[in-house]
């Protein structure tokens, strides 16, 4: 007698959960997403959903991630076209209502979920900084840079925190080009100044 097995595993079930997370989400920020909303809305239950996410900080991640994940950036001629084009990847992303709407319920869920914290570490902070890392290396080679002198955690800090803070505070400004271009320049006359420390 064969072994008795569960049901099949629904890949469109996981899909159908992605799709309307992200509507709530755009809609109704972070606080709106619920399992019972969820599962109500694709005609599925809670062990479905708790089959694919341990809550759902972990399904909004995955939300924000089948949108935005990052790919490999190719260094172009120029540090400076370099960092700008970079910026302006990252102030689209966080200007958009998907990530601007629930960045304070993902922040918190990072702050109080160790498995979040690890998601966000391993699926957004290290592509990036390996993505910064790409365009500093290809100016080293050009010799835009001394490689002896780079602090890459600082200029990541340099480039991220003007956007985060524009992204969660209602300050003055917005998340435009504008900031893509001053933040980059700033990355840029660190990164070139004669007296940058390690």
């Amino acid at each position: 007698m064969s072994p008795k097995r569960g049901r099949p595993y629904n890949l469109e079930i996981g899909t159908a959960l992605r799709q309307a997370a992200e509507r709530v989400m755009s809609e109704g920020g972070f606080s709106s997403l619920t399992i019972d909303g969820l599962v109500n809305e694709v005609g599925t239950t809670r062990p479905s959903f708790y089959r694919r996410y341990r809550n759902v900080a972990h399904l909004a991640f995955d939300v924000i991630q089948h949108r935005f994940g990052t790919q490999p950036h190719s260094a172009g001629t120029s540090l400076a076209k370099d960092l700008l084009q970079l910026q302006r990847d990252e102030v689209a992303m966080f200007a958009d209502p998907l990530v601007r709407n629930n960045l304070p319920g993902l922040l918190e869920s990072m702050r109080t979920d160790s498995h979040v914290r690890e998601l966000y570490l391993e699926g957004f902070i290290k592509p990036r900084r390996a993505n910064v890392m790409c365009v500093l290396n290809a100016a080293i080679d050009r010799g835009e840079v001394q490689g002896s002198d780079v602090d890459l955690n600082w200029i990541c800090d340099l480039l991220l925190s003007p956007v985060l803070t524009r992204a969660l505070l209602p300050t003055p400004g917005g998340l435009n080009d504008e900031l893509a271009r001053r933040t980059a320049d700033l990355a840029l006359r660190e990164l070139t100044s004669n007296t940058f420390a390690t």
